[in-house]
């Protein structure tokens, strides 16, 4: 996470040290766009992809407590007509 944090860091760095260099700008101001849509976009969608984060962690708990509670003839239906089948 701190290496991710880093090469952000030096990313943000490296555009604003071009920002500053004279017939960069017309190159700097595109990328500085194209950021704050990304922001301004995550922004947007950020709590529906937290929810569906949240639905899908809480879901797959759920589903394998009742596999570890439940025998497998309640979870497979087939289980017990394979069971027949065998003897």
């Amino acid at each position: 996470m701190n290496e991710i944090f880093m090469w952000s860091g030096v990313g943000v760095l490296c555009i604003i040290v071009m920002s500053k260099i004279p017939g960069l700008e017309h190159f700097v101001k595109p990328i500085i766009d194209l950021i704050f849509t990304f922001v301004k976009f995550v922004a947007e969608n950020g709590t529906n992809w937290s929810i569906w984060m949240m639905k899908n962690l809480f879901g797959s708990h759920f589903e394998m407590v009742k596999h570890l509670v439940l025998p497998p003839e309640a979870l497979d239906p087939s289980a017990e007509v394979r069971s027949k089948e065998k003897k």
